[in-house]
């Protein structure tokens, strides 16, 4: 009766946890071409990777109230997608489209390109993770004090989210869920659409 019991409860726990989890694969969530873009990118990166269970994948084209933050596992390829915020430059009419992308100090922009992770540490948003540009479109990014964060700007809840100074900001409770996960060098690839001058 017990092991009937036992059984029981493991079977009610498995699809709990199938209705909760929101991981699915990479490639339906991501897309091939961006996924392919992104791993090729990863592994021109490979020598500065220390963490390299997690690739965090933006896709900027997407408007901000699309989840368009990709975290993907790749002991398993799957993926999770989180709502992120741009730079307040780079989506001046404040509509949710990211246009403009900079590398300039006082920009308020966001960057484009390859990036690692580095330490956490807690300053004005709480949990953050500093991020060091691999690409020349983002090599300034330590200087200009680009960093993961939570925000309270960032949420389902907002028909439009809010704007960082060039931070990709995520929703607080995601911010302190997955960046100890990619903490220490994990690979974090950003791509955007530019409009042109």
């Amino acid at each position: 009766m017990l092991s009937a019991f036992r059984a029981f409860c493991f079977a009610v726990i498995a699809v709990f946890m199938a209705a909760t989890s929101h991981a699915q694969s990479a490639v339906d969530l991501v897309g091939e071409a961006l996924l392919n873009e992104a791993l090729a990118a990863k592994l021109d990166a490979a020598s500065k990777i220390k963490n390299d269970r997690y690739v965090s994948i933006i896709d900027y084209r997407a408007p901000s109230v699309t989840p368009r933050y990709f975290l993907v596992d790749t002991g398993d390829m799957t993926a999770e997608a989180f709502l992120v915020a741009h730079g307040k430059g780079s989506d001046a009419d404040h509509d949710g489209m990211a246009e403009r992308f900079s590398n300039i100090e006082g920009s308020k922009m966001t960057s484009l390109g390859a990036f690692v992770t580095g330490e956490t540490y807690y300053g004005m948003h709480g949990l953050s993770l500093k991020l060091k540009g691999l690409s020349p479109q983002n090599d300034l990014a330590e200087k200009r004090l680009i960093v993961i964060h939570g925000a309270d700007y960032v949420s389902p809840a907002r028909s439009l989210q809010g704007r960082s100074w060039g931070c990709p900001a995520l929703e607080r409770s995601v911010a302190e869920r997955i960046i100890p996960l990619i903490k220490g060098g994990s690979f974090v690839y950003a791509v955007g659409t530019q409009l042109p001058e």
